[in-house]
């Protein structure tokens, strides 16, 4: 065995060797035991170290794998990692001092003395942000992360391995969103989880042949478990997730391409976590298949994508949908009515009558609590299944689905009393308020879902026009 094999490539040929008994491949193998002991005890006791370089841990995340020869100076990059550069990976020198050069002549002194430190032991892990050089010539803000994970009698480093993430617009965004960074950084630390080999024999018989301790956490089930009945793993599978799951499992086996998951799973302590699985595929003789991969915690990164997706869809003010969330979710509804003959929903635009006069009287402080209270009026009115939206200053939207012109009159009615009934109060601040309404039909032959929106906005002009605190039809 090469001195640069990876961990997926030692694990086949031990298990090959072992299922065989081949004496010869044993015996040379024992040259290598006390090595491979050393580091799988190390992936044992941290999930950190199970780096991989199949580049299939963490594609398509902004984050790349290195592996580092410390003795020989050079360094390898996953496909990953020169992306985040703009390179491809065959562009990439694998000389170290190469790599030192990419990075800012002002950042350069830290990264080096955070590496030596941990070359020295001084430090439990190497760890550093800096700005390296893109191929364009630009700079990005990177995290990297690694460890090393062989050293020779003297405690000198042989090979270190690790992570790089793209942290730029986490910069940018860094007064706003410190938090998002801390578990972005905080995923990265953690990756991987669990090192799997799974096998499926042409009779669809499953098997896995090699879990590591991370699995314990991953799944809450241990590698002895897991030999004794693979079930297990996709019975932890959140139960709307097993179809996608097995699906593309069966599909990378299939085409033997690489396989990528992300998936909840439903844990007895954990309960639902979010976890993503990355491995590639290899036919073998017998007609089985045989997968080396990864599993990994995306919990935080999840959480993060989801408060990030709300601050870009929700109005800041009225914590409502945004006008262009409220855009997306008219495109949904006009799709259903397309797929569906008897589908119906209804369109309204709804306008606080004489705004202007209340901000140029009680100052917009008060005029921006104001829209707060009516948007709490509008929301208390709303059905599951219904759309609401700021789209405007003092203009509101609300697709009712399934609603018929006469229901949606009545939601605007309701709407209307609602408002008339409850003036905005503060203190000795007593602001009565009204609202004209227009709505329309949307129809499943219209071109847009400007259509809809425009019918809508000309039965609120002529409630307006007419005298205000008014509720207006428009044509279908």
């Amino acid at each position: 065995m090469e001195r640069g094999a990876s961990l997926a490539e030692v694990m086949a040929c031990l298990l090959e060797a072992l299922q065989q008994r081949d004496p010869a491949t044993l015996a040379a193998l024992a040259a290598q035991s006390a090595r491979i002991a050393n580091y799988a005890a190390r992936v044992e006791q941290e999930r950190s170290e199970h780096v991989h370089i199949l580049d299939l841990a963490i594609g398509g995340s902004g984050t790349g794998i290195w592996d580092r020869d410390v003795q020989a100076g050079t360094i390898r990059y996953s496909p990953g990692w020169a992306a985040i550069l703009g390179f491809d990976a065959d562009e990439l020198s694998t000389r170290i001092e190469d790599s030192y050069g990419r990075i800012h002549p002002d950042d350069l002194p830290k990264v080096r003395a955070a590496m030596q430190a941990h070359f020295e032991q001084r430090t439990p892990d190497y760890s550093v942000e800096h700005r390296i050089r893109c191929k364009d010539g630009s700079y990005k803000w990177i995290a990297s992360r690694g460890k090393v994970v062989r050293r020779d009698a003297q405690g000198q480093a042989l090979r270190m391995v690790g992570t790089t993430t793209d942290i730029s617009a986490l910069r940018v965004l860094s007064a706003q969103l410190q938090q998002h960074v801390e578990l972005v950084t905080h995923l990265t630390d953690q990756v991987p989880g669990l090192v799997v080999q799974y096998r499926l024999s042409s009779q669809g018989l499953a098997a896995v042949t090699y879990a590591s301790a991370g699995i314990r956490e991953i799944y809450e089930l241990t590698p002895e478990q897991v030999a004794q009945d693979p079930s297990l793993i996709e019975r932890a599978i959140h139960p709307s997730d097993r179809a996608g799951y097995r699906a593309s499992l069966a599909e990378s086996a299939e085409r033997l391409t690489p396989w990528h998951r992300e998936y909840r799973v439903q844990l007895p302590t954990q309960g639902v976590r979010w976890r993503q699985a990355d491995a590639r595929p290899s036919r073998l003789q017998d007609g089985s298949t045989v997968w080396h991969g990864f599993v990994t915690d995306i919990t935080e990164r999840k959480e993060t994508e989801r408060q990030l997706l709300q601050l870009a869809s929700v109005d800041d003010l009225t914590q409502l949908p945004n006008q262009r969330s409220f855009m997306a979710r008219m495109e949904q509804e006009l799709a259903r009515l397309r797929g569906s003959p008897q589908a119906r929903a209804t369109v309204l635009m709804c306008d606080l009558d004489h705004f202007k006069r209340i901000n140029d009287r009680y100052g917009h402080v008060r005029g921006d609590r104001v829209l707060q209270h009516f948007a709490a009026i509008l929301r208390s009115q709303l059905r599951k299944d219904d759309g609401v939206g700021r789209v405007g200053g003092e203009e509101f939207a609300v697709v009712l689905s399934g609603a018929s012109p006469a229901q949606a009159l009545l939601f605007a009615s309701r709407v209307q009393k609602r408002t008339l009934d409850t003036p905005w109060i503060e203190g000795d601040t007593r602001i009565a308020l009204s609202v004209s309404i227009g709505i329309a039909t949307m129809l499943a032959d219209d071109a847009d879902i400007a259509a809809s929106l425009s019918r809508s906005d000309k039965a609120l002009y002529r409630a307006k026009r007419a005298g205000r605190n008014r509720i207006e039809l428009g044509e279908s």
